[in-house]
């Protein structure tokens, strides 16, 4: 039983002890006034409490929370640069959460390589990365993705999620479709642009349903030598892939989509880049049947193309001491040997690939397809005329290459 003397001191200690406790918070309540209402006090305020400001650091006003960044409060400085790139300064927000990033945990460093990432800041998340700073997870594979890593280095799950393949042994092509497509590429921007293509050709198949079919893209990375030329043909080095690959079953013609280069198609295979529009690759897919082009072609196709006699493809023919069919017009595909004619007067999209594909232009590209001996030149052929050994799933018959 306590003594009347620790009675009465037992009192005075709570009762003091509560007076402090109402003092702190009541000094605190005047201090955060202060910072609200006074910048030149922010920094005294904060050192007298700091766990609650940093509690409270995302509620400060910008030139209070600019204050406590200024004077190397690290969180303030963190919270600043989030502040900074959320109003789009990622420039200035760089020296901020550069000096404090490494201070901060996994979540917040999370926060910050999500809006790096959105602002496509990849020289600052390589700077979070080299400092082994950069959180496991999209961003990182994203990363992964931008430096055209091996497919060896992206992750399985990160992969399924956004839609690509990273190698050939989930692939089966579609027997319903009268031509299978390979969708490739080496680089990031390339797996979104490969996806839109082949999404926007599904709504509007040409020229006619079922005619091609596309796989999910296939990212190659660093396993893959393609230039980066933007003045020239887009061209890959495709021999180490016929040497190495065991190609699937049942695939008549690759896509491969680089950073820069021009789009073209040569033996059954179009290389585009990932600026390439839906007109270009329309264009592209139809000289997979043999199309050819409406201006004036390379000098070296002249010289041996336009020396020929009749139809030498289904949108022209070489005059060669043979009159053209009724209603075709002069071509400018070829300026030297015989004239050559176009179906129409028209321009079209074997001219101007910003031009939609004519009514006239689909029936000729179905009646192509339509022919019943009609073989074009596929992938597989082109790398057994490269490389007589290739290893294919199954073998295909030797067809004659043309560029």
């Amino acid at each position: 039983m306590k003594t009347p003397v620790k009675y009465f001191v037992s009192v005075a200690v709570i009762l003091t002890v509560g007076c402090l406790s109402s003092s702190v918070n009541q000094h605190r309540d005047v201090a955060f006034w202060h910072a609200q209402h006074s910048p030149k006090s922010i920094l005294l305020n904060y050192y007298g409490f700091i766990a609650d400001f940093n509690a409270q650091l995302n509620n400060l006003p910008d030139p209070h929370l600019y204050q406590l960044a200024l004077n190397q409060v690290v969180d303030a400085q963190f919270a600043w640069a989030l502040r900074l790139l959320n109003n789009k300064e990622a420039d200035a927000a760089m020296p901020f959460w550069r000096a404090s990033v490494d201070q901060q945990g996994i979540e917040q460093r999370r926060q910050l390589s999500a809006s790096l990432f959105r602002f496509e800041r990849w020289e600052d998340l390589e700077y979070l990365n080299e400092q082994q700073l950069l959180p496991a997870g999209d961003v990182a594979e994203h990363l992964k993705l931008h430096r055209s890593a091996s497919p060896r280095r992206i992750e399985q799950g990160f992969a399924n999620d956004e839609g690509f393949l990273l190698d050939f042994s989930q692939l089966q092509a579609m027997p319903q479709c009268q031509y299978n497509v390979l969708m490739m590429t080496d680089h990031r921007l390339g797996l979104r642009q490969l996806n839109a293509l082949s999404q926007r050709y599904r709504q509007h198949p040409q020229p006619r349903a079922a005619s091609f079919c596309f796989s999910k893209p296939i990212y190659l990375g660093n396993t893959i030598d393609c230039q980066h030329q933007p003045d020239a043909a887009a061209r890959c080095n495709w021999h180490p892939f016929i040497a190495d690959k065991t190609w699937p079953a049942g695939f008549d013609f690759i896509v491969m989509m680089t950073a820069t280069g021009f789009g073209n198609v040569q033996g059954g295979i179009m290389h585009l880049n990932s600026t390439s529009h839906y007109g270009l690759f329309l264009h592209e897919l139809m000289h997979f049947n043999g199309f050819e082009d409406e201006y004036v072609l390379p000098a070296a196709k002249q010289a041996w193309l336009c020396d020929q006699r009749g139809l030498v493809a289904p949108n022209l023919f070489i005059a060669n001491g043979v009159a053209p069919p009724k209603g075709w017009t002069l071509s400018a595909s070829c300026q030297r040997g015989s004239k050559a004619y176009k179906p129409s007067a028209d321009w079209s999209i074997m001219q101007y690939q910003i031009l939609p594909l004519s009514e006239q232009y689909q029936q000729l590209w179905l009646q192509k397809i339509n022919e019943p001996h009609y073989q074009p030149v596929r992938f597989a052929d082109y790398f057994q005329q490269m490389e007589p050994a290739m290893d294919f799933i199954t073998k295909m018959t030797n067809k004659n290459i043309a560029e």
